[in-house]
């Protein structure tokens, strides 16, 4: 297998065992706190923008993103475990084992996103039925779940990467993927809600499609 982790080419990386621990431990840790701001605003996004198409599609996307909400808590309990194994190998400079943890990451992440996207596929409209919404709300949340449902590959595979390069002390480059992708979907969610410009009207399909997009991006 190819060598994810290879810092063979700078030998003066940080090395953050050394040193103040309290300055390692912001140095890090700032990073981590604004990306993790700018990862949780899709939610809040795209109910700015689908609150102009009625309370229906409020009540649709409200309930949605809870569900999404459990599905990212599951995720993130896969992400915690690869930087916490990564972190113990790249500390004890045991590279090969640090990539034997990505690779393991990646497919676990992967098998999931597979199941994730069946689910929504075909249990979308049955997942909102048992929260007990009313059915105009099933067929609106229905769309936007469907879509996030099958988004969380591009998620899953953006957050194994943040958690790898975390792990190996590089957290700035996760806050700046979270800044521009997020900024990008601020931009184009309106777009694809409204059918602005050339773009279709999509409603609240619209604000999943931008959400998807903006993560493979």
């Amino acid at each position: 297998m190819p060598r994810l982790i290879d810092n063979s080419h700078t030998k003066t990386a940080r090395n953050w065992t050394e040193g103040s621990i309290f300055g390692n431990l912001w140095s890090l840790s700032w990073p981590i706190a604004v990306g993790a701001v700018f990862n949780t605003l899709g939610p809040t996004i795209d109910m700015i923008w689908v609150g102009k198409l009625g309370a229906v599609s409020i009540a649709g996307v409200g309930v949605s993103s809870l569900i999404v909400d459990v599905i990212n808590t599951m995720l993130m309990g896969l992400y915690t475990g690869v930087r916490a194994m990564i972190a113990r190998f790249i500390g004890a400079r045991e590279e090969k084992n640090a990539n034997l943890v990505v690779q393991q990451g990646l497919f676990i992440s992967g098998t999931f996103s597979i199941t994730m996207a069946l689910i929504g596929i075909f249990l979308a409209d049955w997942i909102l039925k048992i929260t007990g919404v009313a059915p105009e709300v099933v067929s609106e949340g229905a769309a936007y779940l469907r879509i996030q449902f099958c988004g969380v590959a591009a998620q899953s595979f953006r957050m194994v990467n943040d958690s790898v390069m975390q792990a190996s002390g590089d957290s700035k480059t996760p806050m700046s993927i979270a800044i521009v992708f997020r900024i990008f979907h601020i931009a184009l969610c309106p777009f694809l809600i409204f059918g602005w410009w050339i773009f279709p009207r999509l409603g609240v399909s619209g604000a999943a499609l931008t959400n998807l997009i903006s993560q493979v991006l």
